[in-house]
């Protein structure tokens, strides 16, 4: 697990992008389904695979319904009941990790509890992933803490002060934390998705900023990079006749193929930022450049006079820059009309 834990490290200390494949409640509580999601994720180029685990009586309360409604508070455990299909065993999560290692991607989770964090200790998971829902959810953090493991938040429904709280609690412990750009609704329109948040979240808390995406398509991922998200998460499904819980913001595995493409296709557009053209663009730079040209036949021991010379292509000589160095200099031997004028003509 400490090799799971620093080859992401690595990564992100590289700025090499790093892919979760979001499982999450995909598998519908089938075993089955979600060694399948994990190998197809696998196959599909993820480098993580995520997966939500939690106690459903821990999860929701049973007031949940009438409490949301602003009404008298009434007995209904329907929300719980539907999430406690979603649940998992302890023993399906360790066939699911070692499914996962098999097939060269790292098992981890978005815990929600105490019962949910330990069954993920048993396991030694090299990372956890906080939620945002559980960015405020202190008892958490703190047990999270308490790992030094590195941890990535995500931050969709959290305020600014919450983050920071989280933050310095986690790091007070170790980890090293990454944060997730995201907004919380499934899926997100392109006018809500608010990018440069991921800018903001890297000015006022320092630290690698990634982007989960709810978006239906690719472009706000590949935007995304040139705002220095590393870290990107989508949620998986097998097919688009998967019928789970994120159909709607979830790719196939072909897609998330074609996403982590795209994503490194614009990594590759960005360059290194630096200024001077690339040797790429030699040959076309040495024809389309301006050189100090002859404009007569100019016969040896001239001294240049600007009448002397011309600014033509290609660029093989002098560069036009070079102009008033040399006027009024002696050329070393005669230079024929429409010859290029180099430094070692000049005297």
């Amino acid at each position: 697990m400490d090799l799971c834990k620093e080859k992401y490290l690595n990564k992100l200390h590289n700025n090499i992008p790093i892919f979760i494949a979001e499982i999450g409640l995909n598998h519908n509580g089938k075993l089955d389904e979600a060694i399948e999601l994990i190998k197809r994720a696998a196959e599909s180029g993820a480098d993580l695979v995520k997966f939500q685990v939690f106690n459903s009586e821990k999860f929701y309360s049973v007031y949940t319904k009438s409490l949301l409604n602003n009404e008298t508070p009434a007995y209904d455990d329907s929300t719980i009941q539907f999430f406690k299909k979603f649940e998992l065993s302890c023993e399906d999560y360790k066939t699911l990790q070692k499914v996962a290692q098999e097939h060269g991607v790292v098992f981890f989770a978005s815990c929600f509890d105490d019962d949910s964090f330990e069954m993920m200790e048993n396991l030694n998971v090299p990372l956890y992933k906080i939620a945002s829902s559980e960015v405020t959810n202190v008892p958490l953090l703190q047990k999270i803490a308490s790992t030094h493991k590195p941890v990535i938040v995500s931050t969709g429904i959290s305020l600014q002060h919450e983050i920071a709280y989280a933050i310095r609690l986690l790091q007070k412990g170790g980890c090293h934390v990454a944060l997730l750009h995201c907004v919380s609704l499934y899926p997100v329109c392109h006018d809500a998705i608010n990018l440069l948040r991921i800018k903001s979240l890297q000015h006022v808390f320092g630290v690698p900023v990634g982007f989960s995406d709810h978006s239906k398509d690719n472009r706000a991922s590949i935007m995304a990079v040139a705002m220095g998200a590393r870290v990107f998460e989508k949620h998986f499904k097998l097919s688009h006749n998967h019928d789970c819980a994120d159909k709607d913001v979830s790719l196939t595995p072909e897609e998330f193929t074609a996403y982590i493409d795209d994503i490194n296709m614009a990594l590759a557009m960005l360059g290194d930022g630096l200024i001077d053209f690339k040797e790429v663009e030699a040959a076309v730079a040495r024809s389309a450049r301006r050189s100090i040209f002859a404009s007569r036949d100019i016969p040896a021991g001239t001294k240049l006079q600007y009448s002397d010379i011309i600014v033509k292509r290609p660029g093989v000589g002098l560069s036009p820059l070079h102009i008033d160095d040399i006027i009024r200099k002696k050329v070393k031997h005669a230079i024929p009309k429409d010859m290029p004028i180099c430094g070692e003509d000049i005297e």
